[in-house]
C-alpha cells in the first residue's frame, strides 16, 4: 500500500484481537520509525516507554477509564516527555552528534549556544508543550508506519497523567506521560474500522494562497 491507501486503511481501534501479538521484529520496526522522527533541533525530548505485560497493562486500562482497547492491545506503548528540558537535553545532542558524525564538539559551538539560548528563553510551562510537541511528531511517524506495515493502533490521550507515572514509575525517570498508543490486529467485531472516514472535503481543508 501507499501512504494514501495506508491511512484510508488505518482505523482508531477500539477493539483488537487478544490472540495476535505484534513480533519483537515488526515491534523493533515502529519504534526505530519513531527514534527516526523529526524533531526540533533534533533534540528528541521524550521516550517511548513499551508496555507488553498483561498485568501492567490492565492497570493502565483502569487508569484510563477503563477503555479496553488498553488491556487487550498486544502492546501500549507510551510517548513520555522529559521533565527536565534544557542545556543538558543540547549536550546530549552534541556528544550524539559528534560520536555519529566523528566531528569535535568544538565545531558546533555555535549550534549550541543557539539552541540553549532558544530553550533557556522559555518558562517551565512552555518547554512541556514544546516537548509534547515534539512527541506527537514522533506519535504520527508510529502511526503511519503502523498502518503501512498493516498493525493496528488508536492514539490516546484519555488517561490520568499522575496514575500512569505510578504504575510505570516514570517520575524516577523524570519523565512524564504525554500520550499513549496501543498497537495489535483489529477485532472482527471492531465496530469502526469498517466504517468510512469522515473527513473535511479537500476544498474546505485546504487554503491555497496564490
Amino acid at each position: 500500500m501507499n501512504a494514501i491507501e495506508s491511512l484510508n486503511w488505518r482505523a482508531a481501534i477500539k477493539q483488537f484481537d487478544t490472540s495476535k501479538q505484534v513480533s519483537e521484529e515488526d515491534l523493533n520496526v515502529l519504534l526505530e520509525a519513531g527514534n527516526l522522527a523529526a524533531t526540533s533541533g533534533g533534540m528528541q525530548p521524550f521516550k517511548i516507554v513499551v508496555v507488553s505485560n498483561p498485568a501492567k497493562k490492565a492497570k493502565l486500562q483502569e487508569a484510563a477509564y477503563g477503555q479496553k482497547q488498553l488491556g487487550d492491545a498486544s502492546h501500549v506503548l507510551v510517548f513520555a516527555i522529559e521533565q527536565e528540558v534544557g542545556d543538558s537535553t543540547v549536550d546530549r545532542y552534541l556528544n550524539r552528534a559528534a560520536e555519529v558524525r566523528s566531528i569535535p564538539l568544538e565545531s558546533m559551538e555555535g549550534y549550541a549556544n543557539s539552541m540553549k539560548g532558544y530553550l533557556s528563553a522559555m518558562d517551565e510551562n512552555t518547554k512541556a508543550n514544546w516537548a509534547k510537541s515534539q512527541a506527537y511528531i514522533a506519535l504520527g511517524t508510529v502511526l503511519l508506519t503502523a498502518a503501512s506495515m498493516q498493525i493496528d493502533s488508536c492514539p490516546m490521550e484519555g488517561f490520568v497523567k499522575e496514575q500512569f507515572e505510578e504504575i510505570l514509575q516514570l517520575n524516577e525517570q523524570k519523565l512524564t506521560p504525554a500520550a499513549i498508543l496501543p498497537i495489535g490486529y483489529r477485532s472482527t467485531e471492531d465496530y469502526y474500522s469498517g466504517m468510512p472516514k469522515v473527513r473535511r472535503t479537500k476544498e474546505d481543508f485546504i487554503l491555497e494562497i496564490k
